[in-house]
Order: structure tokens, then C-alpha cells, then sequence
């Protein structure tokens, strides 16, 4: 009797604190009106930033979309910061550069990798724009994407706007349709929290930034990643940094479970990075931001990865023991539930190796690239 309690009890703290949050973000993403003084013809100049390292065959495609956005171009510059690459990534640039003289671009090639961060910070008081918008070479931009991230400039408390991401997959695996159920979560719960205040998982694929609280905190180069650090760097600061529902991206996905595991735990280590040392921010103030969604991401990322393990462990162990207790799953016989159970439990399965492989040696600033999804 006391293995079954010990089993309930961790599938009601698994299940019921997630189930709970999620649902409450889906309503107010759903329902609660944007508390944001947003303007559509707020257009100041803006500063596109692309850091690259060998992406000859992504920089041209990357540039002919950043060339079709609706945005006016006197108010674009745009700057490539190279790390070192060895292929033909900055000839190529330099090439579509000639042909487009519309795009005021300029490509700045440093002596050495350090990473993508080092590269944004390098940028950092170069910049002349208002807002420094940072893109990923492998990511394409929607035509008004930003128009409508730039919009929620005009609110002074916002600080940062991410993009939401669209993904694409050259093939439609099991991997992929995994990846397409977490991010209608991943959707509810940013926007969710960016109604309500801010939230903290952020996509740096698309991610605007005000120049001027740039030029006091810059991106923190202990972090492999931009984007987390940044939103609680920003909150820190006292400024919302927001998800805007309405400018989006298209990237590429892994279609194979081997990469799509590589890529989320290298993510995963980096978001735990980022939870871990700005912890100090969970009830630091009196806003949603510090008292709610902080302390619910930290539990969702670090916590509850760790519950589900304790989860299955004890489920397998019961199930022997009472292998009756298989009528419980009978709910997964439906496809959409099942999807919603899988995508459960491989993300906690993902994040929990990547705090367990964090936790044995810190993740570099530098990480090799996955060919499948830079594939023309």
C-alpha cells in the first residue's frame, strides 16, 4: 500500500502543477487582452544583427528575406559578425551586398570563434539603431514580422519582443510531430506569460532588443545562449520582455530523434544555465513575472524533469506488481492525448539528461552544427 501512495503522490505532483499552468496560461493567452500600449506606426531604426559561422548555405536566402521584409529600409542597417568562418559565407554576403545597394549591410569578420554571444556582444555600442534585432542565419522572418514585434516598442515597459516559431521539417517524422504538439504548449504558456507581464523562455531567432538597456547589461557570455539570460536580464531591469503573437519565423527542425536530442539537450543545458543563476529573481518583486511565472518555469524545467523520472520508475515498478493497474492507460488509446503524453514525457526526459549532463561538466559556448536542417 505504501508503494501506491508514494506513486500517486508523484503523479499528482507531476501532472496536476504542470496541467494547472498550462491551462491557466491557454486561458489568458486566449482570453486576456494585451496590457501594452502597442502602435503600429511606431517605425524607429532598428539594427539587424546576423552572428554567423559557416552558413554558406543558408546566408544568401537569409539576406534575400531580410531584403523582402516590410520594414522601410532607410531605417534598416543590417551587419553580419562572422566568427571566423572557413567556407564562403562572407564571400557570399559581400556578393549579394553589391547587388542589393537598398540594404545598408556591412559584414564584420572576427579573428577567432568565441562563440555566438561573444559575436551579439561585439555588436553592443556599435549599433546606431533603437532597437537592436538579432536573427539567426537558418531562420526566415514572416514579410510583417517586424512591423508587428516593433509595435510593442512604443509601450516604454517593454523592453525585449521574441518571435514565435513556425517549424518546418524536411521530412514529417514521429520527431517532428512531437516537436509540432510542444510548441502549441511552448505558444500557449509565452504567450500566456506576456500578456499577464513577461515571460522567460524566449526565442533568439527572433529577438528585438532597446538598444540603450543593451549598452547597460549586454548578453551574458557565461551562458551559451542569448536568449533566456536576456529575458531575466531585462525583468531584472524592470522591463517586460514579451512573446508577440503575431510576428513569426520559419526554422527548419530535426526530423531524426538523434538530432532532435542533441539539439534540446544543448538547449536544455542552456536554459537550465540561465534558471539556475538568476534564480535569485523569484520573488524578488511584486509582479506575475517574479512570483509566478519565474518560480512555475524553474519547476517545469528543473524540478518536474526529475519528478516524471521518479514517475515511470515507480509506474513500471506498480505495474509488475499490479499489472491491473494497465486499465489507467486506456486514455492514451486517443491520438491527440497520447501526442500530448509522449510530447510530456520526452521534453522532461530531454531536460532531465540535460541538467544530469550539466550538472557533470558545464556546456560550451560552442556547439556543432546540425546539417539536416540546413538543408536547401
Amino acid at each position: 500500500m505504501l508503494l501506491e501512495l508514494i506513486w500517486l503522490t508523484v503523479v499528482v505532483l507531476n501532472i496536476i502543477p504542470f496541467g494547472s499552468y498550462i491551462l491557466y496560461m491557454k486561458k489568458v493567452a486566449d482570453k486576456k487582452p494585451w496590457n501594452i500600449k502597442a502602435d503600429s506606426a511606431y517605425l524607429p531604426e532598428i539594427s539587424i544583427v546576423i552572428p554567423t559561422f559557416e552558413e554558406g548555405i543558408t546566408i544568401v536566402r537569409k539576406l534575400d528575406n531580410i531584403g523582402q521584409v516590410d520594414y522601410p529600409k532607410e531605417k534598416m542597417e543590417v551587419t553580419i559578425v562572422d566568427s571566423c568562418s572557413k567556407d564562403q559565407t562572407t564571400r557570399l554576403a559581400q556578393e549579394w551586398s553589391k547587388q542589393h545597394p537598398e540594404i545598408r549591410l556591412q559584414i564584420i569578420c572576427q579573428p577567432e570563434r568565441r562563440g555566438m554571444v561573444n559575436a551579439l556582444n561585439y555588436m553592443v555600442g556599435r549599433v546606431h539603431g533603437e532597437i537592436f534585432v538579432k536573427t539567426d542565419a537558418d531562420c526566415l522572418i514572416d514579410k510583417d514580422s517586424l512591423r508587428n514585434a516593433v509595435k510593442y516598442f512604443a509601450d516604454p515597459q517593454v523592453g525585449a519582443v521574441a518571435g514565435i516559431h513556425i517549424i518546418d521539417a524536411h521530412r514529417e517524422t514521429s520527431s517532428v510531430k512531437t516537436e509540432r504538439t510542444y510548441r502549441q504548449f511552448y505558444r500557449w504558456l509565452r504567450i500566456g506569460e506576456s500578456k499577464l507581464y513577461g515571460t522567460v523562455l524566449y526565442e533568439g531567432e527572433l529577438m528585438l532588443v532597446r538598444t540603450k538597456i543593451l549598452d547597460k547589461i549586454h548578453f551574458d557570455e557565461e551562458i551559451g545562449a542569448d536568449d533566456v539570460p536576456i529575458a531575466l536580464r531585462i525583468a531584472e531591469e524592470g522591463y517586460r520582455a514579451i512573446t508577440a503573437e503575431d510576428a513569426n519565423f520559419l526554422e527548419q527542425t530535426p526530423y531524426t530523434w538523434k538530432e532532435k536530442f542533441r539539439q534540446k539537450i544543448r538547449r536544455g543545458r542552456h536554459v537550465f544555465q540561465a534558471l539556475w543563476k538568476y534564480k535569485y529573481l523569484m520573488f524578488k518583486k511584486k509582479t506575475p513575472f517574479h512570483q509566478l511565472i519565474l518560480p512555475a518555469e524553474f519547476f517545469i524545467h528543473i524540478v518536474n524533469p526529475f519528478v516524471t523520472i521518479a514517475m515511470l520508475i515507480l509506474s513500471l515498478t506498480t505495474l509488475i506488481i499490479h499489472p491491473w493497474f494497465l486499465v489507467l492507460t486506456i486514455p492514451l488509446l486517443n491520438n491527440k492525448v497520447r501526442s500530448m503524453f509522449i510530447t510530456f514525457i520526452v521534453n522532461n526526459c530531454i531536460m532531465f539528461l540535460a541538467v544530469c549532463m550539466e550538472a557533470r561538466s558545464r556546456e560550451k559556448t560552442t556547439w556543432t552544427k546540425i546539417d539536416e536542417i540546413r538543408k536547401m
